[in-house]
């Protein structure tokens, strides 16, 4: 508890006993004055209370959306790094794979010479673009994740925003 929550909360125990003695002192004294105004003094103390617990509950609300959406954005990032890490070695590994095949490729062309060339790099490049298409799907996924994982930040700050604007309503309400 800060310094500040703790000086009210004391202030509100001093009103609260100060009513209390105006009340008695009032009652004993048969000034009716004095009773109500120590019946209201240990009213506001109550609801100072009350308004310091309220005060304390949207703050501990407000610090755990912020953890959540910590954690949250953490884990997106570690997800966007590891589908991006899958995505370029499966790029790579097209790349490596579609060197390979165009260098097959290359030694059946120059066997087979004019008819046979054309059939395998044509045959070639269809698998090369099957394996680049392979690889913008992973690609593609990677960006599907990473748009969820935003998606989900811009869910948990809506929902720190909510409850910091709960924490000012109710800080409102209190100094009402």
């Amino acid at each position: 508890m800060s310094n500040d929550k703790a000086a009210q909360a004391r202030e509100g125990l001093l009103d609260s006993v100060k009513g209390k003695a105006k009340e008695v002192a009032g009652a004993v004294s048969g000034k009716d004055h004095l009773v109500e105004e120590g019946q209201l003094q240990q009213a506001a103390a109550r609801d100072r209370k009350a308004a310091l617990a309220d005060e304390a509950v949207a703050d501990a609300k407000a610090e755990e959306a912020t953890q959540a959406m910590r954690e949250a954005s953490l884990e997106a990032a570690e997800a966007k790094g590891a589908a991006q890490a899958r995505a370029e070695r499966e790029r790579s590994r097209v790349q490596r794979q579609r060197d390979g095949e165009h260098a097959v490729a290359a030694r059946e062309a120059h066997l087979q010479e004019s008819a046979g060339r054309k059939a395998a790099e044509q045959r070639a490049d269809e698998l090369a673009e099957s394996r680049l298409r392979e690889a913008e799907a992973i690609a593609a996924d990677a960006d599907s994740t990473e748009q969820e994982a935003a998606a989900e930040k811009r869910r948990l700050e809506r929902r720190a925003a909510a409850a910091d604007q709960q924490a000012a309503q109710l800080r409102a309400q209190t100094q009402k």
